[in-house]
């Protein structure tokens, strides 16, 4: 809903996206690596990512009707660099793995305070015939941004423990701060169904983060779900909601465990930060390919495809580590990023776009709310039973089920869509 309708055409100053994505892409990296310093286990790291969602979940909604009640832009982008930067100094002096756990969960708050705010940011700052390119412009900063935070991450883990690390997250939110203050407010202010209004807004805002509460899912929208489901001429919904929940399913499954498995068969916490480099790099050169060529047009073949080269992706990943138990496994690993990486926005803008078209015009909110809440279980399913099959049978078995699971969303549509 439009508030204010006085148009400012204030320049861009979004660059406190950088140091922004720099310090939130190294404390991801770092927790895993931090746990294990620590003397934890697979089990502890998939505990500490569990943390991180199911804080992450329900506050997306608290945070989302916040942006609904006023403007705040500026002062709720500000609170979540502040929670980050006040994290990662926590995360400098933790010392036990409880104390990891505990932080990473209350650092979920940043993702769930950014996410609605900041997409709101690029329709208020923006007339709607460039929001394309404010979605553009702040994807190539996230990616730059990550890519510094890796860098950053090989550079000091080559000279100084793991457990220092935290500093450097630190002064890049420190340095998002301070960008952010000179930043204006927005002139508009719009409610958060504005993002209803355009298809690359709702993708930029799936991919970032696949939560969005536009309101509070009731018990007759999930019941709605499975009626749908039952009637040929309205299944494509309930399906479209599956694929998603199993490729969310499978993401959190095979991620969770992959860094313990990294520093299990010996690799050192700067390869590990490079690798990222790598999956970062894959993921952002895909993403600006199909961004520049989206325009519409949507394709569930192209999304299915994509699952199954991110399928074989992971089922290489199970081959991988049922054969190598050595530091090659860094070379093998570049193979399944460069899968994982480059099919993860292929899939993403295609399944949100098939989900973009399909919603029913007045129903969108409560769709929505069951589409957030299906992913959010898949998160926490995947995040929490991660480590303990990693533990008790093996890595290659999470990485062989994660692979079937993203088969299974592929042929969900393959049969859908070609009848």
């Amino acid at each position: 809903m439009l508030r204010n309708r006085e148009v400012g055409k204030e320049k861009l100053n979004w660059l406190f996206l950088i140091p922004f994505y720099a310090s939130t892409q190294s404390v991801s990296v770092y927790i895993p690596l931090g746990v294990i310093a620590l003397g934890g286990s697979v089990i502890d790291v998939s505990l500490a990512v569990t943390a991180y969602y199911l804080l992450l979940v329900p506050t997306t909604l608290l945070w989302g009707h916040v942006c609904d009640l006023g403007g705040w832009r500026k002062k709720l982008l500000y609170l979540a660099s502040a929670i980050s930067l006040l994290s990662s100094i926590a995360l400098y002096y933790s010392r036990s793995i409880a104390s990891l756990i505990a932080i990473f969960g209350i650092y979920s708050q940043t993702a769930a305070i950014f996410a609605p705010a900041f997409n709101l940011l690029i329709l208020e700052s923006l007339p709607k015939k460039q929001w394309e390119k404010g979605y553009t412009i702040s994807n190539i900063y996230m990616f730059v941004g990550q890519i510094i935070g890796m860098v950053a991450g090989v550079a000091w883990t080559a000279s100084f423990p793991i457990t220092s690390y935290p500093i450097i997250p630190a002064i890049f939110s420190a340095a998002a701060l301070l960008f952010i203050s000179k930043m204006p407010e927005p002139k508009i202010l719009l409610e958060r169904r504005s993002i209803l209004w355009s298809a690359h807004g709702l993708i930029h805002r799936l991919t970032h983060l696949p939560l969005i509460f536009l309101r509070r899912p009731h018990l007759t929208d999930f019941k709605s779900i499975a009626a749908m489901s039952r009637k040929a001429l309205t299944r494509e919904i309930p399906l479209i909601f599956a694929a998603s929940f199993l490729f969310m399913l499978s993401a959190n499954l095979f991620f969770t465990p992959y860094t313990p498995y990294l520093k299990h068969v010996g690799l050192s916490d700067s390869e590990v930060f490079l690798l990222n480099i790598y999956i970062v790099a894959a993921n952002a050169f895909t993403s600006q390919f199909l961004l520049k060529r989206f325009s519409g047009k949507v394709s569930h073949v192209v999304a299915s495809k994509a699952l199954i080269a991110r399928a074989i992706g992971m089922l290489l990943a199970a081959v991988f580590a049922s054969l190598i138990t050595d530091t090659r496994i860094f070379y093998t690993t570049m193979v399944v990023y460069a899968l994982l990486g480059a099919a993860y926005a292929t899939i993403n803008v295609n399944l949100n776009s098939l989900l973009f078209r399909a919603l029913p015009v007045g129903k969108q909110g409560g769709l929505l709310g069951v589409f957030s809440s299906l992913n959010g279980i898949a998160f926490l399913i995947g995040a929490f039973a991660s480590g303990y099959l990693s533990y008790y049978f093996s890595y290659t078995t999470t990485f062989f089920l994660a692979a079937i699971l993203v088969f299974l969303a592929s042929i969900i549509l393959e049969i859908h869509y070609k009848r």
